[in-house]
Formats: structure tokens, sequence, C-alpha cells
């Protein structure tokens, strides 16, 4: 990496840091820290936690692998952002006024007072259990992309690990959830602004007319998006996308406690819906700009030839990034990359923080104040931070990102999502059924990654079934009362 590229990284990083401290703001107790308190429901603040979720739920991962999929399969994925605005619909005027309306201090305490202890216990394990292996995966993978973006040797892996792991850490802990959206929210703009550099330095290299590369990206089929085979094997048709990243989203909005705690930050259901609608712009331009990165990719490398091209999609980003671009801007748009893995992280940390303080901590063992509370999540947030990042170095071959994200979240966001479904909709079902819907429709999460369907089924899969459980058993009572 050159001198100048590693100068851009260092500032970026100590400007992260320092901007999660200055944003701590008073920590008072246990419920300031974890959830501000609807601290955010003024107008920036409503800003602050639209980007902050935008921010969340684009990992580094998502950096890479919305680019290198429309780089291997052109366009189709794109067809994922019809999702959003009807996750959008469903929160806008069914889900965010029954859940703020009963969600008490801390994001899974609806589940309880529905369900009971049990069914809540249920919920927090499978997010913790979700978000750990998640994390260092999350952080392994950009990581790797990093180090081939800045021709480093395989000797800077626990360098580049240690920084950011660490870095994001401390500014979480210290900073707890206000920290955390304020450092979020930058780190998207930053991350939008990386993707348009690429975007505009690729425009600007090829010297092609507009519409001379997409009418070359069309004779080759890079455009066409509308596949409607019903084949539930073929990937990337447009029901298994459309279907799948509806649910998908549906299962990150509804049911993940990451994006929970700042419903509660944004203080009630207009301000929550108004940072969700910034959240599904926010979210939908940067899919469109990654898509376009990845054709546009796609064109340069038609157009210039390259032996030493990587065979792996993933690893075509970071080989374009350091061939092609003078320096400063490599280090802008590494630091793009971590930006994206350091604000999927921290919510990470604070979220995981939260659920073992406030779901396990707080209900067993003896009674505990406020502040020991408090000064309990905050040493769990540097204890889980530290174990995420030593975690990176286990995480082993990844294989195809998408195809493992896509498993790895609809196997555990489908049962959380037909929970969250029962816990504030209509339907009278039993707790039992309801925990043996999740765990049946786990479990068929992981018994269809031994058949050919699309990974893009997993998560309606899952959602099915924890959904209609608990629905058939309450048909069979039905009929059985006299």
């Amino acid at each position: 990496m050159r001198a100048l590229d590693i100068i851009v990284v260092v500032a970026y990083l100590a400007g992260v840091i320092a901007a999660g401290l200055a944003s701590r703001g008073r920590q008072g107790d246990v419920d300031d820290y974890f959830t501000a308190k609807g601290g955010f429901s003024g107008r920036l603040g409503v800003v602050l936690v639209g980007l902050s979720i935008a921010s969340t739920l684009f990992s580094g991962i998502s950096f890479v692998v919305y680019t290198s999929t429309a780089y291997g399969n052109g366009a189709r994925i794109i067809l994922g952002v019809a999702g959003i605005p009807i996750a959008w619909a469903v929160l806008r005027y069914w889900f965010l006024s029954r859940y703020l309306a009963h969600a008490g201090t801390h994001p899974y305490d609806i589940v309880e007072a529905r369900f009971g202890s049990g069914v809540r216990l249920c919920v927090s394990a499978m997010f913790v259990l979700l978000r750990l292996g998640w994390m260092g995966v999350m952080l392994s993978a950009p990581t790797l992309v990093v180090l081939g973006a800045g021709r480093l040797g395989p000797e800077w892996f626990w360098p580049v690990v240690l920084a950011v792991g660490l870095s994001s850490t401390l500014y979480t802990a210290i900073g707890g959830i206000r920290g955390v959206i304020v450092t979020d929210a930058i780190q998207f703009v930053v991350m939008a602004g990386g993707i348009l550099l690429i975007i505009g330095l690729v425009l600007t290299k090829l010297a092609l007319p507009v519409a001379a590369i997409a009418a070359e990206l069309h004779e080759q089929g890079r455009l066409h998006v509308f596949d409607f085979s019903l084949s539930l094997t073929q990937p990337l048709t447009f029901w298994s996308v459309l279907i799948g990243l509806s649910v998908s989203s549906l299962g990150q909005y509804m049911g993940d406690l990451m994006v929970l705690q700042r419903y509660l930050a944004a203080g009630s259901p207009s301000a929550a819906a108004r940072s969700f609608a910034i959240n599904m712009w926010g979210v939908i331009g940067v899919i469109v700009l990654l898509v376009l990165t990845g054709l546009l990719l796609w064109i340069w490398y038609q157009h210039h030839p390259d032996p030493g091209l990587p065979s792996k999609v993933d690893q075509i980003l970071p080989y374009f990034i350091a061939r092609e671009l003078p320096a400063g801007v490599s280090g802008l748009l590494i630091a793009s990359l971590l930006a994206a893995t350091m604000s999927s992280m921290t919510s990470g940390i604070i979220a995981l923080a939260g659920t073992v303080t406030n779901d396990w901590v707080a209900r067993f063992g003896r009674p505990r104040t406020q502040a020991e509370l408090f000064n309990f999540g905050r040493r769990a947030s540097f204890a889980i931070g530290i174990a995420a990042t030593l975690a990176a170095g286990f995480t082993g071959q990844l294989g195809t990102l998408f195809q493992m994200s896509q498993v790895v979240m609809g196997a555990f966001q489908g049962p959380m999502l037909a929970c969250m479904v029962f816990v504030v909709g209509p339907w009278r079902v039993r707790p039992a059924a309801v925990l043996t819907g999740m765990a049946l429709g786990t479990l068929g999460g992981w018994v269809l990654t031994a058949t050919p369907l699309s990974s893009l089924w997993t998560a309606p899969v899952t959602a099915g079934i924890a959904l209609a459980v608990p629905l058939l058993a309450r048909a069979i009572e039905g009929n059985q009362k006299p």
C-alpha cells in the first residue's frame, strides 16, 4: 500500500473514533446506553437514525456481494430493491405503531409481554447465534478485500483485522448507541461516496458514451432482469429475487434487534417511519450504484483484457482498485470498505451487548441496579468486540459470499420475522406452538442447504414454516373443541 493511501486510511480511522467518542452524551443508565431513550426524535435525529439503519445492514460483505453478483450475473440482483418499499409499507402502516405502543424499554420486552420469557429467550438466543457468526465473517471477508486492494501480503491480515475490530470496539463500548448511530451515519455517507468515486473513475477512464455502454450491456444480456422462470433451483430468477429478498428484508427490519434498537431511539412511530423512509432511499440508491459498479467493471475488462484477472468474482473489485486507481484515491476507496465493515460491526457489538445484558444478566441471578447493568453492558461491549475480532481469523474459506449470506441470514431471520408477526398481530397462538414453529423453521433452513434449491428461498421457507406451525396448531385445537 502506498504512503498516501496509508495516511488516508489512518486519518479516517482516527476521525471515526473521535466522532464516536464525542457523540456519547450523558449515559446515566443502561437504557440510555442501549436505546438512547428516544433521544433521536428531532429532525436531525431522524436523519441520523435513518442513515444508521441503512449503514447497519450494509456491511463490507454487501459492498462486495452486489458488485460481484452484478459482474458475474448481470443486473438481475437489482430486483431486490423492490422488497424495500414493500417492507416500508408493512412497517409504516402495520408494524411500527403496534410495536412501539407496547415495546417497553428494550427491543424484545414486547415478545415476553405477549408470549412469556421462554419465547423471548429463544428469539434472543437466535439473534446471538446469528450475529456472533456474522460479525466474524463480516470482519474477515472485507479484510481480505482490503488486502487485495492495498496489494498487501497475508502477513497484514491480523494487523488490519485488529485495527478495524479494536477501533470499532473502543468507540462502541464508550459511546454506546448514541456514538454508534452518529458514526454509522457518517460511514454511510463515506461508503456512498466511495461507490460514486469508482463509477466516476471507470466512466472517465473508459471514455465511452453512456449510450454505447448501455447498448453493449444490452447486447451481451447483462441488462436482462426479468427471468420469469418458475424453477426453484435456478439462481436469480424474478421470483426468487423478489420474494426471497423481500422476506429477508422484512426479517431484518422487523425481527433484528439491531434495527429494533433504532426504532426505540427514534422514540415514536412517526419518527421511526421517517427514519425508515430515509433508510429506504439510501439503501435503494446504494444498491443501484453497486450494481452499476459491477456492470461497469465488466465493461472495463471487456475493453481492457487482463491475463491476471482473478477467477473469483469476489476479488474483481479489489483487483481493480489496486491496479487501476492512483494513490490517495485507492486509500479513499479502502476507507469506504472499512466504513461499511465498521458500521455493521459496531451495530452488532451494541446489539449483542444489549441482549446479553437485558435478556440474560438482568433476568437471572441476584437483582442488579441500573448502574450495575450499565457497567456490565459496557464491559460486555468490550468483550464481544474483542471476541468477534479474534473470531475473524478463524472463519475459514467463505466460498460465494452471496449464497452464504442468504443461507445464514435466512435460517434465523425467517423464524424471527414469524415470531414478531405473531407478537404484534391479532392471531391468538400458544407460546409452545411459536417455539416449535421457530425451531422447525430454522431446521428447515439448514436442511434446504443440502437440496438444489436456490439459497434465496431460505428466508421464505423458514418464515413459512414458522408461521404455518402455530396457525395449524391453532386450527387443530379449534376443531377439537366441543
